[in-house]
């Protein structure tokens, strides 16, 4: 088995893998809900909102997630609703096997 071979192994059965990195979270795309295994990064340590000018706040959020699972690849500038929260869509890119989508929101989008 290649390296490559080894790490997309790896990427499903460890990464993806709900009993060791990746845990259920609801995505709302489109009129679609569902709960589905991926790994949620916030750029706060406490998950709070960054404050930004004039009191308004701003969540950030880069999801990790398996494109199959997702099954279409998002585009930027669409508005997803991930955990409740609505979001935008700033970047995605696909390294490997996993899609990483970027996301901001303003303000408290629930």
């Amino acid at each position: 088995m290649s390296l490559r071979d080894q790490i997309i192994h790896d990427v499903q059965n460890v990464f993806f893998n709900p009993l060791e990195f990746s845990e259920p979270h609801v995505l709302v795309a489109g009129s679609k809900s569902r709960c589905l295994n991926m790994i949620v990064e916030t750029f706060t340590l406490d998950g709070r909102p960054i404050q930004t000018a004039e009191g308004v706040s701003a969540h950030n959020a880069i999801i990790h997630i398996d494109p199959r699972v997702l099954g279409f690849t998002p585009a930027r500038e669409q508005v997803i609703v991930l955990d409740n929260l609505k979001y935008r869509i700033t970047a995605v890119s696909n390294d490997m096997g996993v899609l990483k989508i970027s996301l901001t929101s303003n303000g408290g989008g629930r």
